[in-house]
């Protein structure tokens, strides 16, 4: 697509979405991938809500939790097509093990071969939803996609919350789980998630993560009002000295 091709199909969305955060209508995003383009069009729409309400130094944190969701929408979504061997290349569950397949499944996520579950999650339309909403000086964020966590993950997803509360950053949290073998890359953004809202002074019960019948949602829910700014103006300032 060159240039000019580009500059046309953004010009709509983003009259759109600036309509829709001025009308206080809410903005839904449909993706099946965490690309270049997809987190422009995150941010765009982001920075007008926050502009909205004087709080675009806020832009960098919010941003980083809701892209750490939508990675972890996107990529349920490619870990359910993989298992069920749509991927050519990936091997059956139960002739190299359950351990075995996520190990692949996670070398397979940082290699080119990402692209091929990306097309095959368009094909099926397994798509990641954000939906945006803004009420008062509160903005909400949803995050869905349609395969529910087993019980197994939503325990795993609770206890890496919990501990996160318990700690002051992020190394207090490996620390505290260094001889966790489940403590690696996947479900980390959650503890940053945590890490985030205590830098804005938010409560950890605006970030809700549940598992429904037919699908998972994430929910972060942020005030943007002075108490936020002034929160966060104090932590950048003490992290700084």
């Amino acid at each position: 697509m060159g240039p000019d091709k580009k500059r046309e199909y953004t010009a709509p969305f983003m009259k759109y979405i600036t309509d829709a955060v001025e009308e206080n209508r809410d903005v839904r995003i449909i993706t099946y991938s965490v690309s270049t383009t997809n987190e422009n069009r995150l941010k765009k729409v982001l920075a007008l809500y926050l502009r909205k309400r004087g709080c675009e130094v806020l832009l960098g944190p919010i941003y980083t939790c809701v892209k750490e969701l939508l990675i972890n929408a996107v990529k349920a979504n490619y870990k359910h097509i993989y298992f069920e061997g749509a991927a050519p290349q990936s091997p059956a569950p139960d002739l190299l093990g359950h351990d075995k397949v996520i190990r692949l499944f996670k070398l397979e996520m940082s290699r080119e071969d990402a692209k091929t579950l990306a097309r095959l999650a368009r094909s099926r339309d397994m798509k990641a939803e954000i939906v945006f909403h803004h009420e008062g000086d509160t903005l909400s964020i949803s995050i869905t996609n349609p395969i529910a966590m087993t019980p197994d993950e939503l325990q795993k997803v609770r206890k890496k919350l919990a501990d996160a509360r318990k700690c002051d950053d992020i190394s207090d949290y490996f620390l505290m789980n260094a001889d966790d073998p489940e403590n690696e890359g996947a479900g980390i953004g959650l503890v940053l998630i945590s890490m985030i809202l205590k830098s804005l002074g938010v409560d950890q019960s605006r970030l809700d993560i549940r598992s429904l019948e037919d699908r998972t949602m994430a929910s972060l829910t942020i005030p943007l009002n002075r108490a936020t700014l002034e929160h966060y103006a104090q932590s950048t300032a003490h992290a700084a000295g």
